[in-house]
């Protein structure tokens, strides 16, 4: 039985997700430099008490990535993340499971407990 970073809803993660069963690069928007734990929460752990509208709790409790880092430059745009930075996530078996959703780029992470993602970053130039 995995055990994942947060609790997570019954189905969750959705069966369309696969396990991250070999090395593979995502990346990430981040506001530290370095990345702290602080930049890998989802938004139900950023915001316990909010109701998200049109949001699947399993979808609040993930982390968005990115397969290509040429496809974080559009959300870096965004006021909600203009002062973002990019980090590098070096990905590898035992990292939880990922679907790829929304824009073909665009992926969702649920880590498991065990992977140590700070280990695994590296900041990217902007």
């Amino acid at each position: 039985m995995n055990i994942y970073r947060e609790s997570l809803p019954d189905n969750c993660p959705p069966t369309l997700a696969k396990d991250v069963s070999e090395a593979r690069v995502v990346y990430r928007l981040v506001r530290s430099n370095p990345p702290t734990t602080d930049d890998f929460r989802s938004q139900r752990e950023e915001k316990p008490n909010t109701v998200f509208t049109n949001v699947d709790e399993c979808l609040a409790r993930d982390l968005s990535v990115y397969a290509r880092r040429s496809d974080c430059d559009k959300p870096l745009k965004l006021p909600h993340f203009r002062k973002c930075l990019v980090c590098k996530v070096d990905l590898d078996i035992g990292a939880g499971r990922i679907q790829q959703t929304w824009q073909p780029s665009h992926h969702t992470w649920w880590p498991l407990a065990g992977f140590d993602i700070l280990q695994y970053c590296s900041m990217e130039p902007l």
